[in-house]
């Protein structure tokens, strides 16, 4: 039985144990421009790299008018798999933040986007050893699984199902109708028992009665993430360049102590 993270990772890649398929993605790409937004963003890129064969693709853009488009442009000259932001260095340390860069790299990014949290360069616990997911047994929800499963092979982390009942929490946007789940605790047991034997995973059922706004609900998850959680996997029921930041996805990245991946919607989904 593996029991570091680097038996983990092998054992969690090795064809013969490993039920998941491995998704062959693109490099991951993170612009530099010296501030310390632009450090945590490539300090956290190295880390995603983990244990794959991923291309890393680290480019200086300084003194750019519109650092944004210098992201997004960079991202699709390399057909990018991840692109990686920093927050702007305001709010509390640990805490992504939705600067007016990340908020447009997210509308307009060709690719999923992963936003450091301010201060990840300086952090203590280094490298990838938790990944949290936003799970309600949605399509979208189901998509953030597998991403975060694949990431969980690349750096041998263990997985950390977060499900509420009330309401849904992975894939729905403000203004969206949803529906809430019944059984909660069925859905995470479901969700669970489809992870691969490979990878170690556990998962919460947050109680259910809210239904609150989307920023509270976004909090709750947050406070789940407190535990240790180095990076939280999200879905989106939008294309990126459609995604209402009001939304749960929008606010997780506000709130979450740790980097959030966010995963695109996919067309025709």
């Amino acid at each position: 039985m593996p029991t570091t993270r680097k038996e983990k990772a092998e054992a969690a890649t090795d064809p013969t144990t490993a039920t998941t398929p491995h998704y062959e993605i693109g490099p991951i790409v993170v612009g530099s421009d010296g501030s310390p937004g632009g450090d945590d963003a490539v300090a956290l890129a190295h880390e995603l790299v983990g244990t794959s064969d991923r291309r890393l693709v680290i480019e200086n853009i300084p003194g750019v008018a519109a650092p944004s488009l210098g992201l997004v442009g960079l991202a699709e000259r390399e057909d990018a798999g991840t692109l990686v932001v920093g927050s702007p260095h305001r709010g509390p340390v640990g805490r992504a933040l939705l600067g007016s860069v990340a908020h447009h790299v997210l509308h307009h990014s060709p690719c999923e986007v992963v936003v450091a949290p301010r201060g990840y360069k300086d952090r203590e616990r280094k490298g990838v050893e938790k990944i949290g997911v936003a799970y309600d047994g949605t399509a979208e929800s189901r998509t953030a699984l597998h991403r975060a499963e694949a990431l969980a092979r690349d750096t041998g982390a263990s997985l950390h199902l977060i499900v509420a009942e009330d309401p849904v929490v992975a894939g729905i946007e403000g203004g969206e109708e949803f529906t809430p789940l019944t059984n909660a605790p069925a859905v995470l047991k479901a969700a669970l028992a489809d992870v691969a034997p490979s990878i170690e995973a556990d998962g919460e059922s947050l109680k259910p009665g809210w239904r609150q706004a989307s920023k509270s609900v976004a909090e709750a998850i947050a406070d789940a993430c407190e535990r240790d959680v180095d990076i939280l996997v999200a879905g989106t029921r939008k294309p990126l360049d459609r995604l209402f930041m009001g939304s749960v996805t929008g606010h997780l990245i506000d709130h979450a102590p740790c980097a959030v991946l966010v995963v695109p919607h996919e067309e025709g989904g």
